[in-house]
């Protein structure tokens, strides 16, 4: 609903009158809030002004620019808590479930399906179509979206998870929250993903995480200790730089930051140079030739970063290398590789397992105290006894850039506008920009020149040319501005079988409903495709591996392409465990959920 930007009509103060009147409307509408609660949301004598905006909706503050209620027709017949309010107050309404992987989805605007809600141990509890819920992942106390219900809990009960379950209504960070003072109550809040809440983010105690384990979400009193004024507090002090959360995928790989002081600079022997070669030879052995040609940038995200020592800091711009290009082609020069340019892209095309620095290296040395980190792509390839025979299915992430921020990425990016980036080319990007326009500050930061305000910061944001700016915060700014893509790759007995697609990955998702009161169930298995797999095909292999029938059937769903297999039985557990171990598909992309 707040997705452009929220244009303000007119803004006046409330009399007192109808300030109570307001409250009253509060305590009607939100039961759970007591009444010290909305003193503490509306103080004696506060100033409270109500804002109409462009859209028709409404919304009312206190004491500030952030917007605690609106009303999203301005017709007075339904009120709900912005963000800011329910981070005051987590307990304001009763919360859905959903997964930190969904969260991306959400956070672009799109609705909550049921498909992609956590069930808890009690249920989803009752409810009726258009009532409120707030939306929220269960290792992160604080709700991130609110909505209306679009079916009834009897609906549930009745057709299973299938199809809309909220329609959105505000979620972080939207152009109603941009009104606010842009505080997140802890660091796990980024432009891009809910990720679970780290305890040490703030000096405040956490609340208690939910029971993931066991799903029992139901008990929300740890999330009310937080509430009043500790929480106002936090809320307040909190930063959207702080939004530096770390990535929750095993898959993806970050380079370090090339600002940050080495962690064991120290303790390292290795000098930096040392430690990116001994990184290139580790890369070298993990990757197959299967996985060949692959993008530079990929094997420097895949390979070379997770064989880094744990604890050692690795920095190509530290070296005298600079550059990776300028690495890799001094070893192409040595006869230790091969790079071609593939799409006016650079590739490894191919190694030399003959030269004497291959069959010289065994593994990378630790620093004092450190253990070896080797890439789960290197363990895999030498692994004795491989548990299928099409391998592990890998998912990498990548990022197409708009026209406003290409002048970042160089005349590259110019010439080949539909050219993909990983995240550590991203970083690169940026890093090189910053010294090719001289805005290198002290401390890990950057000056903002024109493009960067214009790009990467809203009208409200009162940002000037010369301001100094985090640069780890820049870069997650630059990264919410990309077109995010994933390449799932499998491998194959021809190759490697490599899918783009645009977003993030669709979860292949595992249900079951109960049948005849219990005495029979029915397995459903959807999204596979994703994955390269074959629906049909799929099918004759699951029917044969445990002798029951399996049928292949369109998804519910008007805006819904894929297929859904269903099977005769309770396969809840067995077919997770089959897809891994048969296709390798990563047990963090499959979502179980039961129906009852």
């Amino acid at each position: 609903m707040f997705k452009k930007k929220a244009e303000v009509l007119t803004s006046r103060p409330l009399s007192g009158k109808d300030v109570k009147a307001l409250k009253r409307r509060v305590e009607v509408s939100f039961p759970d809030l007591f009444p010290d609660d909305i003193d503490l949301l509306f103080p004696a004598k506060s100033e409270v002004q109500l804002i109409k905006m462009k859209n028709r909706a409404t919304a009312y503050t206190c004491n500030g620019p952030s917007p605690l209620f609106f009303d999203p027709e301005g017709r007075g017949d339904l009120l709900v808590p912005t963000c800011y309010a329910m981070w005051r107050f987590p307990r304001i309404l009763d919360k859905l479930y959903t997964y930190s992987e969904v969260s991306p989805k959400v956070l672009g605007g799109a609705d909550l399906f049921l498909q992609g809600l956590i069930t808890p141990e009690g249920g989803l509890g009752h409810f009726s179509a258009e009532d409120l819920r707030a939306v929220s992942i269960p290792q992160n106390a604080y709700p991130f979206a609110v909505g209306t219900m679009e079916v009834s809990s009897d609906d549930v009960a009745k057709t299973g998870l299938k199809g809309k379950g909220l329609k959105l209504l505000h979620h972080y960070p939207d152009q109603l929250w941009a009104m606010g003072d842009k505080s997140v109550p802890n660091a796990g809040f980024t432009p891009v993903r809910i990720f679970p809440q780290d305890s040490a983010s703030n000096g405040s105690a956490a609340p208690a995480q939910a029971d993931v384990a066991g799903l029992s979400l139901s008990d929300d009193s740890s999330a009310q200790a937080t509430d009043g004024h500790a929480n106002a507090d936090r809320a307040a002090a909190a930063s959207t730089a702080a939004a530096a959360a770390p990535s929750a995928a095993k898959n993806e790989a970050e380079e370090p930051n090339s600002e940050q002081a080495s962690i064991a600079a120290a303790a390292a022997p290795l000098s930096q140079d040392e430690l990116i070669e001994v990184c290139l030879l580790e890369g070298l052995h993990a990757v197959t030739d299967g996985e060949l040609p692959m993008l530079t940038s990929d094997f420097y995200a895949k390979h070379m970063l997770p064989a880094k020592p744990e604890g050692a800091s690795m920095d190509i711009k530290k070296s005298s290398y600079k550059k990776l290009s300028k690495l890799l082609s001094t070893f192409e020069k040595k006869g230790l590789l091969t790079i071609k340019v593939i799409h006016k892209q650079d590739k490894l095309a191919s190694v030399n397992r003959e030269h004497k620095l291959y069959l010289g290296h065994t593994s990378a040395p630790a620093p004092a105290g450190a253990t070896s980190a080797p890439s789960a792509s290197a363990a895999a390839a030498r692994a004795d006894a491989a548990p299928s025979s099409s391998g592990r299915i890998t998912v990498s992430f990548s990022y197409r850039v708009p026209s406003s921020l290409r002048p970042v990425f160089g005349p590259s990016a110019e010439q080949d506008r539909d050219a993909l980036y990983s995240e550590a080319q991203v970083q690169q990007a940026l890093l090189d920009y910053r010294e090719q326009q001289h805005l290198a500050a002290p401390g890990g930061c950057i000056k903002l020149d024109r493009l960067l305000i214009g790009g990467l910061f809203n009208k409200k944001e009162e940002q000037k040319e010369g301001d100094v700016h985090p640069l780890d915060d820049t870069l997650k700014r630059l990264l919410s501005k990309l077109q995010v893509y994933h390449t799932i790759s499998r491998p194959t007995p021809t190759g490697v079988s490599e899918t783009l697609a645009r977003g993030n990955v669709k979860n292949i998702v595992i249900s079951m409903e109960d049948r005849m009161g219990g005495r029979k169930h029915l397995t459903h298995l959807s999204h596979v495709e994703g994955f390269g797999l074959d629906p049909d095909e799929l099918a004759a292999v699951l029917q044969k591996k445990w002798s029951t029938s399996c049928s292949v059937n369109k998804l519910p769903g008007k805006t819904e392409t894929g297929k859904m297999l269903d099977l005769q039985g309770n396969l809840l557990k067995e077919l997770p465990k089959f897809l891994t171990e048969e296709y390798g598909i990563d047990p963090q992309y499959i979502d179980v959920k039961t129906k009852g």
